[in-house]
């Protein structure tokens, strides 16, 4: 991981999924795994303000996140970007018209698409319900927060812009935002702007009922592998534990991780082995721990270690 302060401008570059992982958590309860070949890279620029921080955050390649929320202020996060794949948090598909991330009591269940910009405000929750009570928006309750989700066509479209044009002076390390007032000048220009755009009358973000049985069928899949990563599964073992057919489950994989069931096995096997080598002595034999999590064929374990990681299994255990 790299870090490049500046005042009050902050630049993070993350290059493993393990770099984000002792971040975010040192207990380890925040897992992140990588979904396509070759090095992970995840690009964060901070404006840290007065009781609130902007976030923007470039995604190179596509993640599967899962943790708990260690933040107790209030989140508010918006799409900057096209969106290129599947972006899902706990079975809902978010779009560019939504508005999300704001129920602290959710843990995190993500599957992120590669090529994506994020820009998120991250805000001390005395201040979101001052300018509330300001603005008359007592509908902005704590029975709002905890939908999380807000998709309407169309009213996030100034926000976004907005977030746009700072996220370019925050790349460029504008002196605008070096003023002493910077801080009072964008958070009056922009909580008032989000909350306006949230709409008066807004009915709940639903997903289409097909989609969110796919995303069940995919978790309760992904949920068994993760427990028996040491025990041999086939397709077949699958079916039969879930009480469902080849079709529906490979279907459901397809929409939620775009691969096959087996592939996604295959990547949680090797980002198994990965952390265990990450941490292992290095008088570990890379062969008694790739079998451990199912690979015995070692010189295809190799190969699609180093499709994954971008290195051999023994260049891990060696830094």
């Amino acid at each position: 991981m790299s870090e490049v302060e500046n005042s009050n401008l902050v630049f993070y570059n993350f290059q493993s999924s393990e770099e984000l992982e002792a971040v975010v958590d040192p207990k380890q309860e925040f897992r992140v795994m990588q979904l396509a070949e070759g090095p992970m890279r995840l690009d964060i620029w901070q404006l840290q303000l007065d009781r609130a921080i902007f976030e923007f955050r470039y995604l190179h390649a596509p993640l599967r996140v899962r943790g708990n929320k260690k933040n107790k202020n209030l989140v508010f996060e918006f799409i900057l970007s096209p969106v290129l794949g599947p972006y899902i948090s706990h079975g809902f598909e978010i779009t560019r018209d939504t508005l999300y991330g704001f129920d602290n009591d959710r843990s995190i269940d993500l599957v992120l698409p590669a090529n994506l910009l994020m820009g998120t405000l991250i805000i001390n929750r005395e201040i979101f319900e001052d300018c509330l009570q300001v603005m008359e928006r007592s509908d902005l309750d704590d029975h709002f927060l905890a939908n999380n989700y807000i998709q309407s066509m169309g009213s996030f479209s100034s926000v976004q812009d907005y977030l746009r044009e700072l996220y370019g002076l925050v790349r460029r390390q504008d002196r605008f935002l070096e003023q002493p007032q910077i801080s009072r000048l964008i958070l009056e220009d922009y909580l008032p702007l989000l909350i306006e755009s949230v709409p008066h009358k807004r009915g709940k973000y639903r997903n289409p009922e097909r989609f969110f049985r796919q995303w069940q069928l995919a978790q309760k899949a992904e949920e068994y592998m993760l427990a028996h990563l040491d025990r041999p599964i086939t397709l077949k073992d699958l079916c039969e534990i879930l009480r469902s057919s080849k079709t529906p489950l490979n279907y459901a994989f397809q929409e939620v991780f775009t691969m096959s069931p087996m592939t996604y096995l295959k990547l949680l096997r090797l980002h198994a082995v990965h952390r265990a080598l990450k941490v292992a002595e290095p008088t570990t034999k890379i062969s008694d721990v790739a079998r451990q999590f199912g690979f015995w064929h070692l010189g295809r374990f190799s190969q699609y270690y180093r499709q994954l990681f971008g290195q051999l299994p023994s260049e891990t255990i060696a830094r």
